[in-house]
């Protein structure tokens, strides 16, 4: 008789929850129970049985090794471990190692939150925890988190609300992006970081969510319309506008002072000595209050949901950016713990996400940014002439 070979799952991971040492493959699959769950308590026993797994090996060799032990329950033990995914025998090995092969370049951080937060089970209500004790559905009780931040004692520079036309068609405005890295150093006019910042952070309506509160719309998608970011802006060379760093009040547009001292100096620090960012007439960091997606949504994939609401977030920008003349950037290249420093934010309760900025571009004959030739470039619009039926 065959006996069946196991090995120590290489995509477990071990951890505190609740009290309780908690093991989980991350690699396995959602169950559709929504009562079962792919985590399972531990103990320092278990724990030391799967140390015997380490290379391919059978219960019945382990438990020989095991003398103190009656190898019927080593074997139940084995077995169990295997239900829950933290063995896995050939067939689940050569899984596990086209998976590591395929994410090799990644790290453990990221196979954990890509994988551990798939196949989550939606229901009427909203989404099911991987523990039926915590459900991705709105609070019962307790006020909603407030929709806008301001900074009421920080000098304050009112924005006008006379906004430049966006009357470019759409297409060219889409056509027209690219990320420019190379800026003239003439002054951004305030009308254009008026514009910006109030077609990309300000509300466009407000809406009555019932208990959930009343929630903004913007002119960007946002799961759940959480609308969890905020804007801060380090002015460099902007008309009109002393340079410094401020947070953008959405509600009021309008720059608050947060550090009159941010500097050319301090952003090169900040965005790992980037020759792109430096150069910009403003920046923009965008911060996440994680409590107004939380407030909603309890499972940890809605952190994937205010990931990409951050991305919708800056294509507005650049979009809008674009429309207006200049030339605009993206990135999500700082450091993370001087950047909430800097901003006066703990990133825990409140982090920074992303980046974008703008300044006037200069762009080569071809009207491209410079450095890029157009020729070899082929226009989208070209193409669906040149393939349309008839």
């Amino acid at each position: 008789m065959t006996q069946t070979e196991f090995r120590r799952a290489r995509t477990l991971t071990i951890y505190w929850h609740e009290g309780e040492l908690t093991a989980e493959n991350y690699l396995e699959s959602r169950s559709t129970d929504a009562e079962a769950d792919n985590a399972v308590a531990v103990d320092a026993r278990a724990v030391e049985l799967l140390e015997h797994f380490t290379d391919w090996s059978t219960p019945e060799k382990v438990a020989a090794g095991l003398g103190e032990f009656d190898a019927g329950s080593v074997r139940e033990a084995v077995l169990a471990l295997a239900e829950a995914g933290l063995l896995v025998d050939r067939d689940g090995a050569r899984r596990e190692e086209a998976f590591l092969h395929a994410w090799r370049d990644w790290g453990e951080e990221a196979r954990f939150f890509h994988f551990g937060t798939r196949n989550t089970i939606y229901t009427g209500d909203g989404v099911e925890q991987r523990r039926s004790d915590a459900r991705w559905v709105r609070r019962t009780g307790g006020d909603p988190p407030a929709i806008f931040k301001s900074y009421p004692d920080a000098p304050r520079i009112h924005l006008p609300r006379i906004f430049l036309p966006l009357t470019d068609p759409f297409g060219d405005v889409l056509t027209r992006r690219r990320t420019h890295r190379v800026f003239t150093g003439e002054p951004v006019t305030l009308a254009r970081l008026s514009t910006a910042l109030f077609y990309t952070f300000a509300p466009m309506q407000l809406y009555d969510a019932g208990d959930l509160g009343t929630l903004i719309l913007r002119t960007s998608p946002c799961g759940g319309a959480r609308h969890e970011f905020e804007g801060y802006v380090a002015v460099l060379d902007v008309e009109d506008v002393p340079p410094g760093l401020y947070h953008y009040n959405c509600e009021a547009h309008a720059l608050e002072l947060v550090d009159p001292a941010f500097d050319r100096s301090r952003l090169h620090r900040l965005t790992y000595e980037s020759e792109m960012c430096t150069p910009s007439a403003f920046v923009c960091f965008v911060t996440a209050v994680f409590e107004r997606t939380m407030y909603k949504y309890r499972h940890s994939r809605a952190l994937r949901v205010t990931l990409l609401s951050a991305g919708h977030l800056a294509q507005t920008f650049v979009l809008t950016a674009t429309a207006v003349g200049l030339g605009a950037w993206q990135s999500a290249a700082f450091r993370d713990e001087e950047l909430d420093a800097a901003l006066g934010v703990d990133g825990f309760a409140e982090g920074a996400l992303y980046m974008f900025g703008a300044g006037m571009p200069v762009l080569g004959e071809t009207g491209m940014p410079a450095g890029i030739n157009r020729a070899g470039l082929t226009d989208p619009r070209g193409l669906v002439k040149a393939h349309r039926p008839g």
